[in-house]
């Protein structure tokens, strides 16, 4: 009979609750698990493949050591403890002879955030170097930076209380359907209102009232078009900008440069379309939710076009009230990055690579910069490599030049599930454990069933670990006992670190074990909502700064001016006559995550194939039917992939899916197109999703 263990789910960073059922040592299967506060009960496709994920052939089981040239395929099986000895001994060298700092650890998304992510941190703080490293250049962190600068945090939207939904490069309903989408739905129930603004028409658009589509990166021209109109119109929230806002008279001496006539040429939306959004959120207001998602990030203006929407939702008082978006508060949880310990090596005088002093302090350093420092030594070689969970080679922009740029690297360690691309180019790759074998919490900070609620959940150990793969707690805390770090790492197993995490909580693992539904942590409504009435902004004025007196300090523009994406038919018009289509990379298939489970057969068969979506008018003129292989050409590169046609783009655009290109797997990297720089001068985001390309038919 087969043994039902309640866990959290890992098929991507969504909190659901998922029941998995063992028999003789094996899952057979999962169901969603009833009651569960964030997912209520409910699973995606993804999760029902979990099984496949699980027990996938392609899994590495066992540690390896190279034996050839890099990307020769050539390794012989070693021990765990040969591995740590190797690993210790040459991290300890390189600190040694060029200092801590040579050292850098690459965190990325496969095994979630959280203590995962806390742990490399507090690895890296322990050893002395300041680099610890991630790919949240194209996701998060830029839109962060424009947050946190403009009113001192990210807020989360409070779609139970609503009166008007505007989800902007957002698409919940592929990427997050067990919580954001069925607020969504829920509200829409309700008779709320739902825009939704995305280049591409979504499978959350088409549950939208209305549709507004935008060329890719000029989504900040339309913000500051609506905010001229409203200014204009006196359709603001004029006591809270009285109060609360600094620099307000130069936020609007800016917007009027941005009359909708200028504004619908520029985005190639259609004015009264643009003046219809702005009439709705001005009349829902306040008491409206304005939601950005990952679809305005990886432009090189992400910064600013953050900024002026966060400018957008505070002019017509919607932060920190009832139906608006919320600063989330606190949970009193442990720090274990030892943030103090590395902010005193950084005082000593070991800098970090990082050149964007305000992404730095949110993120640590970006992955362009680790690539830059590894090719220019500039401001000083870097010598060891460990990638955990994290694909540079595939997930980097310009794709074929980062392979190179990590050839150069003296010494690479992978820690993951799968030979990725990342992989063949190491000294040792290390099996790493998946989600159901390891217990470890999980913090729906973002999947709450309202916003006066924070959800702790534990993602129990289902079965053991495949193999001889070890999960990322226990490779850190065994690598820091071999490298003289014990002191900082006193735990001898996962549970008993999760159990010193959570102690000023007054929680223990167990008890989570107990609660598989989740544990809410309950807000009260005057403690959630106007916090700033008593505490104002989180800023250096203590208001919402449309003029940002930090971005003036560190010499970047302290107001949202628009910036044309550094590749666009206006930024670069000579090129574009080359490359007349403009080309976005962010399309992702909701089965998959980033780059993962194109092997898992029940995902895999419903989109085996790269594609890409061009509309149907454009197809014709380039002689392409639906389903034809096809060619897309940038001037970096070129990838095949298949033609899906589809009115849901502009005749002018067209989206390429995001994933392929592991060599486990099938299809080209979507990166080979994509350029490394120009960069986002402030969060050093590239331009994945607003580039040049052409496309043509495959040749027979």
């Amino acid at each position: 009979m087969a043994k039902c263990i309640n866990t959290v789910c890992g098929m991507c960073n969504n909190v659901c609750g998922m029941k998995a059922y063992v028999h003789d040592g094996r899952i057979i299967r999962v169901e969603g698990l009833p009651g569960h506060v964030a997912s209520g009960g409910e699973l995606c496709p993804k999760a029902f493949a979990a099984v496949e994920y699980e027990y996938d052939p392609k899994r590495l089981t066992k540690p390896l050591k190279r034996e050839g040239e890099r990307g020769e395929g050539r390794w012989r099986e070693i021990s765990w403890n040969e591995a740590l000895d190797t690993i210790a001994s040459k991290l300890l060298s390189f600190r040694k002879e060029y200092g801590a700092e040579s050292v850098v650890w690459h965190r990325g998304a496969g095994p979630r955030w959280g203590s995962n992510w806390s742990y490399v941190q507090r690895f890296m703080s322990a050893f002395g170097s300041p680099n610890v490293a991630s790919h949240d250049h194209l996701c998060y962190t830029p839109r962060t930076i424009g947050h946190k600068y403009t009113y001192g945090g990210q807020p989360l939207p409070d779609y139970e209380n609503t009166k008007l939904m505007i989800l902007w490069g957002f698409n919940p309903m592929e990427t997050s359907l067990p919580h954001h989408g069925r607020r969504i739905l829920d509200a829409a129930k309700r008779g709320v209102k739902l825009i939704v603004v995305d280049p591409r028409f979504t499978s959350t658009a088409a549950k939208a009232d209305l549709v507004i589509q935008p060329r890719p990166g000029s989504d900040g021209a339309m913000i500051l078009g609506m905010l001229n109109y409203i200014i204009k119109g006196g359709l603001y929230d004029r006591g809270f900008v009285d109060k609360y806002v600094h620099g307000f008279e130069a936020l609007q001496a800016l917007a009027e440069e941005y009359p909708l006539t200028k504004v619908s040429k520029m985005t190639w939306v259609p004015a009264d379309k643009i003046r219809e959004v702005a009439d709705l959120y001005a009349a829902a207001s306040p008491g409206a939710v304005l939601e950005d998602g990952n679809g305005i990030e990886q432009h090189t203006n992400v910064v600013q076009t953050t900024r002026a929407m966060a400018i957008f939702r505070a002019i017509a008082g919607n932060i920190d009230v009832p139906g608006g978006v919320i600063f989330p508060l606190p949970l009193n949880r442990r720090d274990l990055t030892l943030r103090k310990r590395i902010n005193k090596v950084i005082a000593n005088g070991s800098k970090s690579i990082s050149t964007h002093p305000l992404y730095y302090p949110l993120w640590g350093v970006s992955t362009p910069e680790v690539l830059d420092t590894i090719e220019t030594s500039k401001p000083y070689p870097l010598k060891a490599l460990i990638a955990q969970g994290s694909s540079i080679a595939t997930i980097a922009s310009n794709t074929l030049r980062v392979r190179d740029i990590l050839r150069e690297l003296d010494f690479i360690v992978v820690h993951e599930l799968y030979m990725t691309a990342t992989a063949e180019l190491a000294d040792m790759v290390l099996p790493a454990a998946s989600f159901f074998e390891y217990p470890h919490i999980v913090d729906g900070t973002e999947q709450v069933p309202s916003v006066d609620t924070r959800v702790l959940a534990l993602a129990n150990k289902v079965v053991e670990p495949l193999g001889e793969s070890w999960s990322d707690p226990r490779f850190i805390f065994e690598l820091a006992r071999r490298v003289g770090l014990e002191e900082y790492f006193p735990w001898e197993d996962e549970e008993e670190a999760i159990n010193y995490e959570l102690e000023p909580l007054d929680i223990t693992a167990e008890e989570l074990r107990q609660h598989p539904e989740g544990m809410v942590i309950r807000f009260a409504r005057d403690q959630v909502y106007r916090k700033y009435e008593k505490h104002g902004f989180n800023t250096s004025t203590n208001k919402v700064e449309f003029y940002s007196e930090t971005f003036k300090k560190h010499g970047y523009d302290p107001l949202p001016t628009f910036e044309e994406p550094a590749e666009s038919p206006y930024s670069k018009p000579d090129l574009y006559e080359e490359y007349p289509l403009v080309c976005g990379t962010g399309l992702k298939p909701g089965q998959f995550t980033h780059t993962q489970f194109r092997t898992l057969p029940s995902l895999n068969s419903v989109q085996p194939d790269p594609f890409v979506e061009i509309h149907p008018d454009t197809a014709s003129e380039l002689g392409i039917d639906d389903g034809n292989w096809v060619v897309v050409e940038s001037p970096r590169g070129k990838i095949r992939v298949k033609a899906q046609l589809t009115l849901g783009v502009h005749p002018k655009v067209v989206m390429v899916a995001h994933g392929w290109g592991q060599p486990y797997a099938s299809g080209q990297p979507d990166n080979i197109l994509t350029d490394d720089v120009p960069r986002c001068p402030i969060s050093a985001a590239t331009g994945n999703r607003s580039f040049l390309c052409r496309i043509y038919r495959e040749s027979a």
